[in-house]
């Protein structure tokens, strides 16, 4: 696992953590004890690949999952959004999470000293929800959770967040929502992560990201107003990850 250092106009440091996807977090908490951010941002896929047929809570059946994000609390002040991979969350299961010291922020935001930071949910997860609430009679299988022709995220409430005096970071897994849904928004700093770093980087372009394709453009490192983790594990069964070690981000002050 690396470190990786980015200078930005932030009034925090702060730590992006992104795609731990239920692994073993010991190296992450000690990088945490040494640097010391004023906050962490989690944006997303805490999980593991889930499987349809597994009931809910979720939450109580994770290996690494809570422990992670309590650790993260006792830390600093802990922020997480959802990602693809916690597309099946109850409400039971985000009280569970609740219960670890984090802050939640599904479709929401919160203020906190200088700064509001708010979090827009995975698709995936809206479409799900919305299903089991019986506003959607359209099953939302797996296949279809990354693609905007099938799903969109809810972006009514960034009306709201981007009004909001103060440093405004939202936390978004999806780095490819950037383009259409947040380019144009009052927002001073998106974290994201998903991509994985393109799994397989050459010459320093990623091969494939879900929800882009081959060649992505967002899979790593500063793009205007976001910064992009390359991730902390690998969920992909066949495809290493070759040239792309793991990585904690941390945004520095200038």
């Amino acid at each position: 696992m690396k470190e990786t250092f980015y200078r930005f106009d932030t009034p925090a440091k702060i730590c992006l953590l992104a795609d731990i996807h239920d692994r073993d977090f010991s190296e992450i908490t000690a990088s945490l004890k040494v640097r010391k951010p004023d906050i962490i941002a989690v944006a997303g896929d805490i999980l593991g690949n889930v499987k349809f047929d597994i009931p809910t809570p979720i939450m109580s059946r994770t290996h690494y999952a809570l422990d992670f994000l309590t650790a993260c609390a006792g830390i600093a002040p802990s922020f997480f959004s959802i990602g693809n991979h916690e597309w099946m969350l109850s409400q039971k299961d985000k009280d569970i999470i609740r219960s670890t010291g984090v802050t939640l922020l599904d479709n929401a935001w919160v203020r906190h000293e200088s700064m509001v930071i708010g979090g827009l949910t995975s698709s995936g997860a809206v479409a799900y929800e919305k299903y089991r609430s019986g506003k959607s009679e359209e099953y939302p299988r797996w296949n279809y959770f990354n693609s905007p022709q099938r799903n969109e995220p809810e972006v009514g409430w960034l009306g709201e967040f981007e009004r909001q005096e103060g440093f405004r970071l939202l936390l978004c897994h999806h780095p490819e929502y950037y383009p259409k849904y947040l380019r144009r928004r009052k927002l001073d700093l998106i974290l994201s992560g998903h991509a994985h770093g393109g799994q397989i980087r050459i010459f320093g372009q990623g091969l494939f990201a879900p929800g882009q394709g081959v060649f992505p453009r967002y899979t790593s490192g500063i793009h205007g107003r976001m910064v992009i983790s390359r991730g902390l594990a690998n969920t992909a069964r066949f495809v290493p990850r070759l040239f792309n070690r793991r990585e904690i981000v941390y945004i520095i002050p200038k």
